[in-house]
Formats: C-alpha cells, structure tokens, sequence
C-alpha cells in the first residue's frame, strides 16, 4: 500500500514514499496527509504522530508534520521535525528547503540562508529556495543579490506572486522605481483575492508618488541648470505618474513660459487652477500667459483674482501695471507700480517701468530718480552700466522730444 500524494502549496514541500511495513502506519500517514490537505493542522499532527510511534524511522511522516507545525506557525517544532528527517536521511532536500523556509518565518536569515544555499549547491532548484533567499537578502538590504534570486524564482513560476512583490521591494531599495512599478503591475494583472488586489494598488499609487516626486526633482535640478527640455522630460513622466500633483505642473507650465510655449504653459496652469482655486500664483502666472498670448482683458481679469486672494503680491501689481502701460491707461499703470515698489523697493524692474510712465508724462526728474533707485538696487556692475546709459539716453530723448517705450517683467 503506498502513501498518498498530497497537494501542498508553494512554500510546504510535503512528500510521498512507500510506506512501511506496518500497514497500520500507512494508514496514519494517508489520513494524516489527507488532514493536511484540507488544511486540518491538528488533526494531522496527531495522524503522524501516531504514524512515527509505530515507525520512527520515517523520514515522510517528519518532514510532514513539520509542514504541519510551520503552517501553524510553530517554527520551533517545525524544524525540529526537518531536522529529524534529514538525520534519517541526510540528501532529502525536501525538509532541508522546508526548514530553510521555517527558519526564515523565525527570523534566523543565517540560518535559512545556509540552508537554502546548500540546496543550490546540490543542484536542486525550485521556486521557493529563490523565493526564500530572495526575500533574506532584501532584508539584509543586499539588493543586488535580491533581485538575481528573485528573478530566478520567477522565471521557475510565472504566477509567483510573492516573488514579484519582493522584486518591487528590492528595486525599490535600488531606487529603480520603473523596474518596482513594473513588478507590481505584473502582481496586480494577477487573479487574486480583493484584499490582497487592494494592498497591492495601496502599494502601486504609493510607489508612484515617490517615483513622481524623484522625477520632480531630477526635473528641478535640470531646471536650475538651464536644461529646459531635460526638466520638461522628467516633470511629464513625473506628471503621469502623478497627476494630482499641483507643484509638477505648475513648474512645467513656468518652464513653457520660459522657453516661449505660452500656450502649452496656460493649459497647465488651467489645470492646477481646477485643483487649487484659491492660489493667487496661479492666477498671476496665468494672467502672464494671457498677456504674452495677447489677451489682455483675461488677463487683467486674472491679475485682479490674483491681487484679491493675496493682495501683497508685488510682482502681480508690477505685471499688471505692465497691461495697463501697454494699453495706455498711464495712470493705472503707475498706481500698479507705485503698488509694487511699496510692497517691495529692493526690485530694480519697477522703478524702470514707473520711469518710463514718468518719462511718458513728461516727469523727467521722476524718470532719472527712478533709474537711480534702480542701480542702487542691481546686482553685477553690467546692468548697472546698461541703466546708467539709458539715463543718458533719457537726457538726450528729453533734449529732443522723444520717449522710450520699453518695460520690464
């Protein structure tokens, strides 16, 4: 009479043999694997325990109850049944992958890892000794090493569940959030419980905000140096990633600006403005947009929205000061500038602008003043020398009649 098959998941190796000689012990054994199949833990601990006090020479019987321990997570008894069966017969692997895996529930990386590898030495591979050592040498943060072992178990079982969590986690660990993401979506096209479905989406939108924001600041760094297209690269993978993210696309709508897509940067700032409302920023760098597209009433509309939620925005009176000039309405446009250059009188940009309102109204005096505030408040000698010559210039306009018309941003 031989023992029966049983059909253990994954991570429980329980093995077949031909039963002794006693046919009582067979019995016990088969209905102790029967138990063990319909998941009955106790029941089949007492069935092999039975089995071996009539023939405690049975390697099967040990390494099964030891299967049977581990699912209870009884570690300890679990290995010392391993252990038991490999001093009976010291090549099967069967219980030394077992206790590896026992091992490693424990908490005994060493301990697993030493055995698993001996396995791999002796040439046996199966999903689970990949498994196990992958998720040892992640903990360990030997990341390198996770990942090979875990592509190895997965190239074993394709529908490897844990095996692609964990590749996720070690990529994560390598900071490779394409390859993390990549795993986990392989996880969640998988069939599985609605839990388990939704533990692993928490985990996918979770690596996106950190993929995303990564992206964001390798974007920022570009930005910084004056890579424009290379930022612009970053922040829209970033942006798909994480599209709720109002800081991404408000940096890719100021980098559209700055490279002249004017278009391309009001779209995004239409798009952060449906999130955030009530930020007069948005509102002030969109009306910027509208001004370089030639729609100055929308802007202007804009301008007063902006100016309205934070009514200390100095640069908003100054470009909205800017419309006003343009239109030719000189009078709200230095009530703009004088706006500006109150909330904030280090900007050498409104004093030039308020100059050219005062040369326009034929307020010379005002005009060199204004030019003067401003190279007090430049930077570097270079644009302090282009001011001074526009003042000389101003003199010389003024001896023959004509204006500038130029203004500043």
């Amino acid at each position: 009479m031989r023992k029966k098959l049983a059909i253990i998941p994954l991570i429980l190796l329980v093995c077949v043999g031909i039963a002794s000689a006693q046919e009582e012990t067979v019995q016990f054994y088969n209905d102790g694997v029967e138990a063990l199949q319909q998941d009955r833990l106790d029941d089949a601990i007492m069935l092999f325990t039975k089995a071996l006090e009539i023939d405690p020479t049975d390697h099967l019987a040990f390494n099964n109850r030891g299967v049977a321990y581990k699912r209870k997570g009884a570690y300890d008894e679990a290995i010392r049944d391993y252990s038991l069966a490999l001093e009976l017969k010291p090549d099967y692997y069967f219980a030394q992958v077992n206790r590896g895996v026992a091992k490693y529930w424990k908490g005994d990386l060493e301990g697993a890892r030493v055995d698993l590898e001996a396995c791999l030495k002796a040439k046996k591979r199966h999903a689970i000794i990949y498994t196990t050592l992958g998720l040892i040498y992640q903990q360990r943060k030997e990341f390198d090493r996770a990942v090979s072992n875990l592509k190895e178990a997965i190239s074993l079982n394709k529908n490897n569940k844990r095996a692609y969590i964990a590749l996720g986690e070690a990529y994560e660990g390598q900071k490779d959030y394409e390859k993390a993401l990549d795993a986990y979506m392989k996880v969640a096209a998988m069939d599985g419980k609605k839990a388990d479905q939704s533990q692993i989406e928490q985990k996918i939108n979770s690596l996106r905000k950190t993929y995303s924001q990564e992206l964001y600041t390798k974007g920022l760094e570009n930005y910084k140096e004056g890579k424009l297209k290379n930022a612009l690269n970053f922040w829209n993978t970033a942006a798909k990633l994480d599209p709720e993210n109002i800081q991404i696309i408000r940096d890719r709508g100021l980098t559209y600006y700055k490279m002249g897509q004017y278009q391309k940067a009001l779209d995004d700032f239409n798009v952060a403005l449906e999130k955030e409302p009530q930020k007069g920023e948005l509102f002030r760098i969109r009306a910027d947009s509208l001004y370089k597209l030639r729609q100055p009433e929308k802007a202007l509309e804009d301008y007063a929205k902006a100016l309205e939620l934070n009514p200390k925005d100095a640069i908003g009176f100054n470009n909205r000061g800017l419309v006003f000039h343009e239109s030719k309405d000189l009078d709200k446009a230095l009530e703009d500038y004088n706006t500006a250059i109150n909330l904030d009188p280090t900007n050498p940009a409104f004093y030039e602008n308020r100059a050219l309102i005062f040369v326009s109204k034929g307020q010379h005096k005002q005009a060199i003043e204004d030019y003067q505030r401003a190279i007090k408040n430049l930077p570097d000698e270079k644009t302090k020398l282009e001011l001074t010559k526009k003042i000389s210039t101003l003199e010389e306009m003024q001896a023959s009649g004509a204006n500038p018309s130029e203004t500043n941003r």
